[in-house]
């Protein structure tokens, strides 16, 4: 009933006897006020001329500073000044951090706010860190608590971002986004969820986004907060925006840059940022009437936020628009917001949440709308652990920034990059299976095709990017024969390029530090060839049965050594050869071949990727000596493949790439 008091509260026309000429909006800043429009396709030219708040039914709610009033005037619209959401009769407020804490119903002061935040870093520092983004116009501070398992580290694992009150009269967030932090850090290590969330997750939190406006009546309170920052514009229509350009709104204020300057030096993967005015999940895009190409996938996380929240509230909470969730052009054009900034220039993807109907909430609401809301936060959160995901890196396994992108299906910007601090990178979409491409400058292009994913579930799918102009050695085979004292190795390769050579190294088998492998021999290489290529080495005058051999390409210029890595062990001498299949990649048809150093039953068989067996090629007890079996995948798609060959005393597998 209180709400419904208040919300009626708000919406009644306040009319004012001053004329609203400059003066007056020297005075005031900003004025609130609604109107009629039955023609909606004016709204995406309207919009570019004031800060429109909502939309319901012909009725348009909106704020404007004095130059955006008159740009109005050109329409002709009669509009209704109405109350400022933030002139409210009484605000519950809080100067000690602790007494906010006891109840989380009142609201901080500013100094309060700021202590609250530092004492956060003070009793958690092994995973909390305050981060001061910049400063507002008035010279506030926008604080980011960054909480994580490894505080000092960039690790790979997604970066992740709430923040909150952009518009300074939309408060609750405020309240609520402390209350996550105090929340996370509180319960880590004895709730099992939040360990989860701070262990994989490096999690920031801005809890108010416009102080400036929050606080537009002094420090102590939070009556008279205004929608706009100190200068008077709307930072939610301050960005760059993909349909407008880089300055929609006029210059970029403070709080804009601070929050571009935040994008450009990490690598957000997924965000939300929090609003009120309306109870709903607003997703991308904005400023474009065409869907956004992962809409789907915006769908389905958008249904679950408000679905959970539904769940654990009354009947009318959140039940609005498309059962909770709306397209945002769908609802109102909006130009140089942060959700399309943040979507379509920094390749994250963001949401924009509405929590309440009421911008200043009373503060005695908001532990119910914690109650409301706590679940969907986490479950938001964990959203940025799913989808494809994995570590770039260059031949040598130094992270690189790449390009990823979902081929036949990515437009408008919506290909990410990895992280260059650490080649992680993390593709949200929708169940299904895709294509990917991954580019970097410098780099040969990588095509992985048939990439299968399901929602709530992650796929791990790791890449190496080779420089251009370098064509990797193949390896064909690797083998060791005992001839008298000696250990004779053999080798063959498919096609090289630029190869400098191969280094040989030993270790006895019952060394299992990694760190005692022997260089024992260089085999130079023999140059450009796209043929088969022999090489062999000679180990001499060794009386152990029992050694590991490994072979190492070195390509370039000497300094880099490649991928191709394979372990010999002498237990398999006199015949054992490391299984391999030529030509691979492949299509329809690869050989495999291998030997055996005694008669044994062995048994070949070919999976996919997900472990299931596709066929079985050989399960008999087979002869001492070299074996090839032809594999025809004529029948299968392209994909990569797994065969094994098990034996009484051994099992090896390897990975063959079908290409049609």
């Amino acid at each position: 009933m209180l709400q419904k008091i208040l919300l009626m509260f708000f919406f009644v026309s306040a009319i004012f006897a001053q004329k609203l000429d400059e003066n007056y909006f020297k005075q005031n800043g900003e004025i609130y006020f609604s109107f009629e429009l039955s023609d909606k396709s004016l709204l995406s030219s309207i919009t570019k001329s004031i800060s429109i708040d909502k939309v319901e039914g012909n009725t348009v709610f909106a704020y404007s500073n004095y130059h955006e009033y008159q740009a109005l005037q050109k329409y002709g619209i009669q509009i209704k000044l109405l109350r400022k959401p933030g002139d409210v009769d009484y605000v519950e407020m809080s100067s000690n951090s602790k007494d906010l804490k006891n109840n989380w119903n009142t609201y901080p002061t500013y100094t309060a706010y700021v202590d609250m935040m530092y004492q956060f870093q003070n009793d958690y520092p092994e995973i909390c860190e305050i981060v001061d983004a910049g400063s507002t116009v008035q010279g506030r501070k926008i604080l980011f608590a960054k909480i994580s398992d490894n505080i000092n580290q960039r690790e790979a694992e997604p970066q992740f971002m709430y923040t909150s009150t952009m518009h300074g009269d939309e408060t609750t967030g405020y309240v609520l986004m402390l209350r996550l932090i105090d929340s996370l850090l509180s319960t880590y290590g004895s709730d099992s969820r939040i360990t989860n969330l701070v262990n994989n997750i490096e999690i920031w939190i801005n809890p108010n986004a416009n102080p400036d406006g929050t606080y537009k009546s002094g420090n102590n309170t939070v009556y008279g907060a205004t929608r706009y920052n100190a200068n008077f514009y709307d930072i939610n229509r301050n960005f760059p925006d993909p349909a407008q350009g880089p300055n929609p709104n006029g210059p970029w204020q403070p709080e804009t840059i601070a929050m571009m300057n935040l994008a450009e030096n990490n690598n957000f993967v997924l965000s939300a940022n929090f609003h009120g005015g309306a109870e709903v999940v607003n997703y991308p895009w904005d400023a474009f009437s065409r869907l956004h190409k992962d809409d789907n996938w915006y769908k389905y996380i958008s249904h679950q936020f408000a679905d959970t929240a539904q769940l654990y509230s009354p009947s009318s909470y959140m039940n609005g628009f498309n059962d909770g969730i709306t397209n945002g052009w769908d609802w109102y054009p909006v130009y140089g917001g942060r959700q399309d900034f943040y979507t379509y220039f920094n390749h994250g993807r963001e949401v924009t949440i509405e929590i309440s109907d009421v911008k200043l909430l009373s503060a005695s609401l908001l532990p119910a709308h914690w109650n409301y809301l706590r679940r969907s936060l986490f479950n938001f959160m964990e959203q940025s652990l799913y989808g494809i995901r994995g570590i770039i890196t260059d031949n040598s396994g130094n992270p690189i920034q790449a390009k990823v992108t979902v081929l036949n299906h990515d437009a408008d910007s919506t290909h990410i990059y990895s992280d260059p601090i650490n080649g992680n990178y993390h593709r949200y979409i929708y169940s299904g299976t895709y294509d990917l491409q991954f580019d970097s400058p410098g780099y040969q292009s990588k095509i992985v095709n048939d990439v299968s994913v399901l929602n709530n579930q992650t796929v791990n799918l790791d890449v190496q990017l080779l420089p251009d102009g370098v064509i990797p050695v193949e390896l064909i085979s690797f083998s060791a024969e005992r001839i008298n004292e000696n250990i004779v190795l053999n080798w063959e390769t498919a096609t090289e390029t630029n190869n400098l050579g191969f280094e040989i190294e030993r270790k006895t088998a019952n060394s299992s530090d990694s760190k005692n492998w022997e260089r024992i021999g260089f085999v130079e290489g023999k140059g450009n060839s796209t043929e088969k290529v022999n090489y062999s080495f000679v180990d001499e005058n060794i009386n152990t049965s029992k050694i590991n051999y490994r072979l190492k390409q070195i390509d370039y210029d000497g300094s880099v050594s490649f991928s191709h890595e394979v372990e010999v062990n002498a237990e398999y001498l006199n015949g054992f050869e490391l299984m391999q299949n030529y030509p691979n990649p492949f299509n329809p048809v690869t050989t495999i071949n291998f030997s055996l150093p005694e008669k044994t039953f062995v048994d070949l068989s070919v999976y996919d990727i997900l472990g299931n067996k596709i066929q079985t090629l050989l399960s008999e007890e087979i002869d001492v000596g070299k074996h090839s079996v032809n594999f025809n995948a004529e029948s299968l798609s392209s994909g990569v493949y797994i065969y094994k060959l098990n034996g009484n005393d051994f099992s090896f597998s390897r990975k063959m790439q079908l290409i049609k």
